[in-house]
């Protein structure tokens, strides 16, 4: 049996971790962010990205003497990649090429991110905040067979629709009796709210929170309502003079979006302090995300009657002293309060590795794309 490599693909960094033959993971290994967009124009950048992680998480398992084997198995959350499946094929044949493996896995990092917060059958809805923001959902559903098929459409389909969210694509297995003594199939249905990316939504994301504080340093360097001299300070501290702030940004290293996210660390320290206005910018983004988490949730369970999971993600929801995690589970219980709150079992990573397997995807085995390739026969074999 050879081993299984992990993959969390982030547009800041990658992480992977390679699962040896005998079940143990290695050490987290760190490789370069993925390529902005997600068109064909960036299946190079995107492959570069996850070769540099997968060589490093290996090197890693070799140095903690873990039992590395032969590369079976790539398994990848993909940021950005939930909506540009067309691309699938292409990453998954150069990883073939690139890595050797056998077998490639891949879907979007909010998929990922989902099967490792909860990683049980009834599935629900999972809100991720770093960089950007989005609520994603998908739990089983029945849908009634028609002439030995799962009814897609009409009244028959109706059954089995959720909402708005719809169904989405491939069946996990068949089993109970419909209507008439016939047999249900059970399929998913999934909802996906925001994460339009930073130009368009990502409301309440560490994009969001670092442009409203550099937004409140600007105002009160001018002088004009609304400006945090605390902010402003803290700019100058760690960035730079405020004059010269558009011109640094553009310049970041990191990118723009990257680089303006990474000042929510700043907005964290000065709403610790007592800062009104930083205090109030991370009251907004709880309020936003959880708004998202409800919306998504709805979707999916649109009477509102059965419980449904909502479970968080994200290293936004680890800013200190419960700055966004407490305001934002007060606002899901007194918005939704069918909603079950639970903590994220495992991050993203430990997702990842789950979909490895088929049997354990659930609802979210028609959201990953996979490809097997035989392995050339060695000479003598």
């Amino acid at each position: 049996m050879g081993s299984l490599v992990a993959v969390d693909g982030g547009r800041s960094r990658c992480r992977a971790a390679v699962i040896g033959p005998d079940g143990r993971p290695g050490p987290v290994a760190e490789g370069p962010g993925l390529p902005p967009g997600a068109g064909p124009g960036a299946v190079d950048g995107i492959v570069e990205a996850l070769a540099a992680t997968v060589a490093s998480a290996v090197v890693a398992a070799a140095a903690a003497r873990h039992e590395v084997g032969q590369m079976e198995t790539v398994s990848a959350g993909l940021a950005g990649f939930l909506g540009a499946r067309d691309i699938a094929p292409a990453v998954a044949a150069r990883l073939h090429e690139r890595l050797g493996a056998a077998r490639v896995a891949l879907c979007g990092d909010v998929v990922a991110a989902h099967a490792g917060a909860l990683p049980d059958p009834d599935g629900g809805v999972v809100v991720v905040a770093g960089t950007g923001a989005v609520a994603f959902g998908a739990v089983p559903v029945k849908v009634p067979e028609v002439d030995g098929r799962p009814a897609t459409s009409g009244a028959a389909a109706g059954a089995g629709a959720v909402g708005p969210g719809g169904h989405g694509p491939g069946g996990v297995g068949v089993g109970g009796a419909g209507p008439g003594g016939g047999a249900w199939s059970f399929d998913s249905a999934v909802a996906c709210v925001d994460g339009w990316g930073h130009l368009l939504g990502d409301t309440g994301s560490g994009f969001w929170i670092g442009r409203r504080g550099l937004d409140a340093a600007l105002r009160a360097h001018d002088g004009r309502s609304g400006g945090s001299p605390v902010l402003a300070g803290l700019v100058e501290r760690d960035v730079g003079p405020l004059d010269h702030l558009p011109e640094m940004a553009a310049r970041a290293g990191a990118g723009p979006v990257a680089a303006i996210a990474s000042f929510s660390t700043q907005v964290a320290e000065a709403a610790a302090g007592g800062d009104e206005i930083a205090r109030y910018i991370w009251l907004e983004a709880a309020a936003a995300l959880a708004d998202s988490a409800v919306a998504c949730a709805r979707r999916l369970n649109p009477n509102g009657a059965a419980p449904i999971a909502v479970s968080w993600a994200g290293g936004l929801f680890n800013a200190p002293d419960g700055l966004l995690l407490e305001p934002f589970l007060s606002r899901v219980r007194s918005t939704f309060p069918a909603a079950d709150l639970m903590p994220p079992a495992a991050d993203a990573l430990a997702g990842a590795a789950r979909l490895a397997v088929p049997a354990a995807r659930g609802a979210l085995a028609g959201l990953v794309y996979e490809s097997s390739r035989r392995r050339a026969a060695r000479v003598g074999a």
